[in-house]
């Protein structure tokens, strides 16, 4: 069970987060907060545990995004928003959605099988090859700075990720972008999607595989090296996950 807060200055914006809460099995909203301070007081002495809070940005009180600074480090957040022009503050502090009011149902269920598989990934004991991961939808993306630009990035379009030292290198259907980030903050920020580690340098998208030989996968007409300490897990995954005949 998925046990949850929401945030929010507005009654009206509350209502409709518990309403689609109610429908879905695995999430449970404990209580909703217009005041802030109270909410992160709550946090803070919660039980059980909160695993994930929906967060206005724009409050009088308190602004969500330094709000999230506040709270407890393994809380993790969807933020709901009218303003579009937070998205990138929001991707910087790891939360796991950005939700552009007025939302759908269909893009809140899709929040929360995000939320599903990150905390699903940070359970003690997690299999790497049990964890479900989603095909990426068009209007899933990430932000990525490079070049002293800031550039929205579609998840369907990332072929494959390369780490080198301290820089990464996104192979995109659009072009290569060169990132100042480790690889490890794209595999946790990709954890929710169709993408795998299969090297300490490499995290590949499966739906851009065009082949897979003893020890290396083709995408993109490149040969990716599967690592050794990657490879059981990897064919583990493609077993349970994916039909071959």
């Amino acid at each position: 069970m998925i046990n949850s807060i929401a945030i929010d200055d507005e009654t009206n914006a509350l209502g409709v987060i518990k309403e689609f809460a109610k429908k879905i099995p695995d999430l449970e909203l404990l209580h909703s907060f217009t005041d802030p301070t109270k909410a992160l007081q709550y946090l803070r002495q919660s039980k059980p545990k909160i695993h994930l809070v929906f967060l206005d940005i724009q409050m009088t009180r308190m602004n969500g995004l330094e709000l999230a600074q506040h709270l407890p480090e393994d809380t993790r957040i969807i933020l709901t928003t009218a303003y579009p022009d937070f998205a990138l503050q929001g991707y910087e502090l790891d939360v796991i959605d950005y939700l552009l009011k007025p939302f759908s149902f269909a893009r809140f269920e899709r929040a929360i099988q995000k939320a599903r598989s990150m905390l699903q990934a940070a359970a003690p004991g997690a299999a790497v090859n049990d964890i479900q991961r989603l095909s990426p939808h068009s209007d899933d993306f990430i932000f990525v700075r490079t070049d002293y630009k800031t550039i929205r990035v579609k998840i369907s379009d990332i072929q494959y990720i390369e780490g080198s030292g301290n820089y990464v290198s996104l192979h995109t259907l659009k072009g290569k972008l060169m990132v100042l980030q480790n690889l490890k903050k794209f595999e946790d920020q990709l954890q929710p999607y169709a993408f795998f580690r299969i090297h300490k340098s490499f995290i590949i998208s499966l739906a851009h595989i065009d082949s897979i030989e003893k020890g290396w996968v083709q995408i993109a007409g490149k040969d990716i090296p599967i690592g050794e300490s990657y490879k059981e897990s990897f064919s583990n995954f493609l077993n349970e996950h994916y039909r071959q005949f």
